[in-house]
This record gives C-alpha cells, structure tokens and sequence, in this order.
C-alpha cells in the first residue's frame, strides 16, 4: 500500500460525517390554498443537498415538529405555514431544537402572485441552516493518531515488499552458475531482507503507538 494511500484511509478514518440532517414538516396550509403554493416549500428544501429529511405531513406548530425530529433522532426541525393572500403567498419557516423545542430562528416572507416562490424560500432555508451550531470536526490529536497508525500500515506493507524481493534474491543466488551472480544476489538478499526487518519494526511500532494513542487517550 502506497504511504499516500495510507494517509488518505487514516484521514478518512478521522473525518467525521458532514451537514446534518434536519427534520422538515410539510408546510401547514392557510387562507386559499391555490395561492398558498405549498409545494414550493418542499421543493425549496429539495435544493439544498439531503439536508432536510421530509416528515410528509404537517406539523401543527414547533413543539410537535420538535417531538417528531426527536422520535427521528435529529437535533433540529423545520415547522413551516404558507397562507394564501390575495396580495400573493406567506411562507413562515421556523427552526427548532428537538430537545427543548425552543425556536432557533424564524423566516418569514411574502411571495407576489406570478413571482416564483421556491427561489426565495431556497434562501430563507439556507439564512436557517447558518443559525445552526457549527459542527465538530475531528480533533487534531484523533487525526494525528490515526496518521501515525495509516504510516504504520505502508511501513508493513513495505516489509512485506521487501520480503518478497529478498525471497527471490536468495532464489537467484541459490541458481547462480558462477560466483559474481552468486555474490551480487547475496548482496541484494540481505540487502532487502535488512529493509524488511527495519519496516517491520518501524510499521509494527507506528501501528501499535497510533491505535494506542487514539483509543488509550
């Protein structure tokens, strides 16, 4: 296994999962529903990546978007209404914490008749997303200890090499039909028999001190 390769499996390893997922309740429809434009709302949250997990019905307010999310295993969830008005549509998106149902941040605007609703609401989604959180990345001594162990990884699967190389040095040497051959392959054997047993004692060490460090400390 390259030493890059290594690097990148330790660094893989290391990283934790991206964006999480926050629970969205179809939009709770008020006034004329032909101009409520509901669906615009879903698919708004359809553009912003897997971010948002669709409850498929309505949520009568925070509180119950918050205990559904909870049920989902999610930290957050988005309630949302969309009213229909003469003057056009109402959308009102609410973002709450699933444990305590408390509301993070609240969205609200007006779309005019004619006007395309899901564009707006794309970005009143991602004004939610930025309120949340940030999330943890991986801590700097966890990634350490894991690139420490992906090094140790190559350095056995270079003595491994190694080995292999110097079993058909000495198979070389064992069919020399003169001495030269001979002594040149025996050099070449010990030569990689000497790498494999430094790789082997190197990559053996790297391994154990990585895996050590992370799941010791």
């Amino acid at each position: 296994m390259p030493l890059s390769g290594a690097l990148t499996i330790a660094l893989a390893l290391a990283a934790g999962a991206g964006g999480e997922r926050v629970l969205l309740c179809r939009p709770k429809i008020l006034g004329d529903p032909a101009l409520a434009r509901a669906e615009s709302v879903v698919a708004a949250a359809r553009e912003r990546g897997g971010r948002f997990l669709d409850y498929g019905i309505a949520c009568e307010d925070e509180a119950e978007g918050a205990r559904a999310a909870r049920r989902a295993g999610l930290p957050h969830a988005v309630t949302a209404t969309a009213e229909g008005r003469a003057n056009g549509s109402r959308f009102v998106l609410v973002l709450a914490d699933s444990g305590t149902s408390a509301v993070r941040a609240r969205q609200a605007l007006q779309v005019v008749p004619g006007q395309d609703a899901v564009r707006p609401l794309h970005a009143a989604f991602g004004r939610l997303l930025e309120t949340l959180p940030p999330e943890p990345g991986p801590r700097p001594a966890r990634v350490a200890a894991w690139t420490i162990a992906g090094i140790g990884v190559a350095a056995l699967a270079a003595g491994a090499v190694f080995t292999v190389s110097a079993r058909h040095a000495a198979q070389r040497a064992d069919g020399a039909t003169d001495l030269g051959e001979r002594i040149r392959a025996r050099k070449d054997w010990e030569s990689k028999r000497l790498g494999a047993g430094i790789s082997y004692g190197a990559g053996g060490a790297l391994l154990a001190a990585g895996l050590a460090w992370r799941f010791a400390f």
